[in-house]
């Protein structure tokens, strides 16, 4: 014969309508939340303050004591529901691993209060944003993978001195690498300011040992002399004074002579006179001016023979000037292009009193020499020609 056993039941306003006392061990249900309490004999209805433990109802309730989801060692998975569809937390018994499946973008773990412990490693597959004053790391090595780290990200301006301190605790202060903000360079040395400290930082350069490749620029601004002193061509020298050195080789500045000297360079005579030579197996350098149009400015300075090719009728002006010393020369190589160009020189005393007339077949060269016996701003020119029709 079938038993059937029925709880005694009613819905939540009834019960507490009714009020009634539970005999010791019998179950009240309450039919639309799914609760039940179980009384004692002598307590009633409203008087039982808490559900059964294993109270669970749509209307939710509260659970006291320990809740166990299968067997040790044969654990079942957990699911924890939320109001939107497809989030939800998991506990994956078999992954042995909490999931949680939120809304991207959201906050889908958060721990209002108090602090989180990890005992094992953390892995963050995705980016990692910390907001707060201060991140603190208690590793014994940090391990950065990125080849570039930056400091003070984000600001649109700068007052403060950028770097890393390292904390020396009693051993002395502070060491810094840092770039100085107000002098606009880097610097390093030691500091009371530590990571949490601002502004425009207080730093006593320290000391840099280090193998310099490449320039050095700027000023030794403390130094008075040189660890070790030096000797240049014969004279100590450790930089706390200046030292006059004479190269036994050279000509003096002032006075000396000079004998069985190769010149392998150029020599710039500055104006100078020289007294007695004997020349021997020397030309002038000659200046190719190219083509002459209707005026060209002549210049001794580009060399006192010059050739000039007349692709025009020109006028010469003859050089002129502070720098024009009395006794300078000039030879002017001058070829027709062709036509019958004719020449005009400014400030020239020809002989006889009459201008030489170039040549004018085509390709004709005409040599012509000029002197100035006084030079100056306004010197005057003695010219002659040398050679006519030399094509």
């Amino acid at each position: 014969m079938a038993v059937q056993i029925q709880m005694r039941r009613g819905t939540a306003s009834q019960w507490t309508t009714a009020n009634p006392t539970l005999a010791a061990g019998e179950w009240g249900l309450e039919t639309d939340t799914d609760k039940f309490k179980i009384g004692d004999g002598s307590t009633t209805w409203n008087s039982i303050t808490t559900y059964s433990s294993l109270g669970f109802g749509t209307a939710g309730g509260t659970i006291s004591g320990t809740v166990n989801f299968g067997a040790d060692g044969t654990g079942q998975d957990v699911n924890f529901y939320s109001g939107t569809a497809g989030d939800h937390m998991k506990w994956d018994a078999s992954e042995e691993q909490l999931v949680i499946t939120g809304t991207n973008g959201q906050v889908a773990l958060n721990v209002a209060d108090g602090n989180a412990l990890f005992a094992d490693d953390v892995t963050i597959t995705g980016s990692l944003t910390v907001n707060g004053a201060t991140t603190t790391l208690s590793t014994t090595n940090h391990v950065v993978e990125d080849s570039l780290i930056e400091l003070n990200t984000g600001a649109s301006s700068n007052a403060n001195d950028l770097g890393i301190v390292m904390e020396r605790g009693s051993t002395g202060d502070n060491a810094i690498i840092a770039w100085d903000e107000s002098a606009d360079k880097f610097t390093m040395g030691t500091t009371t300011a530590t990571g949490a400290s601002t502004g425009d930082l207080t730093i006593t350069a320290g000391t840099l040992v280090v193998n310099v490749e490449g320039a050095v620029t700027g000023n030794a601004a403390t130094s008075t002399a040189l660890a070790n002193a030096r000797t240049i061509n014969g004279v100590s020298f450790d930089g706390t004074a200046n030292i006059t050195v004479v190269d036994s080789a050279a000509l003096p500045a002032t006075g000396g002579t000079l004998a069985g000297v190769t010149l392998s360079g150029a020599v710039v005579g500055a104006d100078q006179l020289i007294s007695a030579p004997i020349m021997k197996d020397y030309s002038e350098t000659v200046h190719a001016g190219g083509d002459t149009g209707a005026n060209v400015t002549l210049d001794e300075t580009d060399g006192n023979v010059q050739s000039w090719t007349l692709d025009a009728s020109c006028t010469f002006t003859m050089p002129s000037g502070s720098g024009l010393k009395p006794g300078t020369s000039l030879t002017l190589i001058l070829t027709q292009d062709g036509s019958s160009r004719t020449g005009t020189f400014t400030g020239v005393k020809w002989a006889g009193g009459t201008a030489v007339t170039l040549s004018t077949g085509d390709d004709d060269v005409d040599i012509l020499t000029f002197t100035s016996f006084n030079g100056g701003a306004s010197p005057v020119w003695y010219g002659f020609a040398a050679g006519l029709d030399m094509g």
